[in-house]
């Protein structure tokens, strides 16, 4: 089963989030709720495949138990704040640097660039930040 999500977690992922944007559009009170679902979703589905890959090393006999569970819940939190301080600086970002367009679609345009752009950046800075901290033998 994990094979399956393993192979098509990209697609089902995008196809949950066209369909919980389309859900947001046809009830814009639950849009925060829907959102908010889809974020769990993914940090769910991001923390098993980081379980998955540790388990396999530990099964393997390459790292002892207590490396596994450090490694996984340092990279579980880490992700976890990883995705907070994201989320947090692209909003700031994106405000910042659109608070003086007045066109509605342009604004929301750059304002999505901006804070990808932002998110993009932490995630990077991150991943290297965390391979320092967990080493998972290949």
């Amino acid at each position: 089963m994990t094979t399956f999500f393993k192979n098509h977690s990209t697609i089902m992922l995008i196809s949950l989030l066209l369909m919980l944007l389309v859900l947001a559009w046809i009830f814009p009170s639950a849009g925060l709720k829907l959102g908010i679902a889809f974020l769990l979703l993914s940090f769910l589905i991001a923390s098993l495949a980081v379980l998955e890959k540790h388990k396999n090393a530990y099964r393997k006999g390459e790292i002892t138990r207590q490396i596994f569970i450090r490694n996984a819940v340092l990279e579980i939190s880490g992700g976890f704040l990883v995705m907070l301080l994201a989320g947090l600086l692209g909003r700031s970002a994106a405000e910042v640097a659109t608070q003086q367009i007045s066109h509605d679609l342009i604004r929301v345009i750059a304002g999505i660039a901006v804070g990808l752009l932002v998110g993009i950046s932490v995630g990077a800075v991150a991943n290297k930040t965390l391979r320092r901290l967990v080493e998972v033998p290949r």
